[in-house]
């Protein structure tokens, strides 16, 4: 434990950058209303792709709408909907997947099951179905950003609570008579939980990147709403005009994908210690390396 508290991981260039930008996106999210020079829906004919200016500082688009507002309130869309389905991947993958490494079982093996078939297909592929299958819409696209991810996160927390199962400590607490929930709530989930968050922060870039992606193919939002991915479709159109606006959008969906890549492989520096003396996987990224590695085929 001494070299889990004593390694400056928080003093790293990386984790510093990383939650920099982290903060930067979340403000900007929360208080963005504040900071848009116009209203992003609002449309001015007589400024259709205006160049950058006092008004407009990064122009406006086909329909004349300040391409600034609606990165900013792009923002909004593209984080609230990556931090949602985020916490709702985690909480039912937790749940299902320490259950099910805790009492085994047939509850166990139907679970194994499920995760090995929906596994055996490429995450954004089958997303893509299941969202083309529902329709447009942001809630049919976390619906199925949320029903094909949370697999990763029940098969990390199963592997953990089996291992966690096996110590000293919960036998004790076995033998001594506590419940199951007890026994889960207070001496499983607690040496558990700092991984699947760490687990959680790697995988926010990818649901960032795979929400832009599918609503860059008019799975996402509906028009005329703002949303990173949605802005890239719609300034590809006049990109040799005005290259700006689909430029800013790329950037905000890249730098904000980064910013928790950044935060989660430095957390997971500091916790690799400890994962270690708990006997658990030493790295939350190389279990997602492998799942990444099931899903291809590779």
């Amino acid at each position: 434990m001494k070299g889990f508290r004593e390694k400056p991981v928080f003093s790293s260039p990386l984790f510093i950058l990383g939650a920099g930008l982290a903060i930067f996106f979340m403000l900007i999210a929360l208080f963005g209303s504040l900071l848009m020079p116009q209203d992003p829906l609002k449309t001015d004919l007589s400024q259709i792709l205006a160049a950058p200016n006092r008004e407009y500082p990064l122009g406006t688009d086909t329909l004349g709408r300040c391409v600034l507002s609606r990165l900013i309130g792009g923002c909004r869309t593209t984080l609230g909907a990556a931090i949602l389905t985020e916490t709702a991947i985690l909480l039912i993958g937790l749940s299902l997947g320490t259950v099910a490494g805790y009492f085994g079982g047939i509850f166990d093996g139907i679970l194994l099951m499920v995760i090995d078939i929906l596994l055996a297909f490429p995450s954004l592929i089958l997303a893509l179905v299941i969202a083309g299958l529902l329709g447009q819409g942001l809630g049919n696209l976390l619906f199925a950003m949320i029903a094909v991810y949370w697999v990763e996160y029940a098969r990390l927390a199963r592997s953990m609570t089996r291992n966690i199962r096996e110590k000293t400590f919960v036998i004790a607490a076995i033998a001594s008579g506590s419940s199951p929930v007890r026994i889960i709530l207070r001496h499983i989930l607690p040496h558990i939980l700092p991984g699947m968050l760490v687990y959680a922060a790697l995988g926010m870039s990818s649901i960032i990147l795979s929400i832009s992606s599918l609503s860059f193919i008019g799975l996402g939002v509906r028009p005329p709403f703002p949303e990173w991915g949605a802005l890239i479709t719609e300034a590809r159109d006049y990109m040799s005009i005005l290259p700006v606006p689909l430029f800013a959008a790329a950037a905000c969906i890249l730098l904000s994908a980064a910013c928790f890549q950044m935060l989660g492989e430095t957390l997971q520096g500091l916790l690799s210690p400890r994962q270690s003396q708990l006997g658990l996987p030493d790295s939350c990224k190389t279990l997602r390396n492998s799942v990444h590695a099931q899903r291809t085929g590779s």
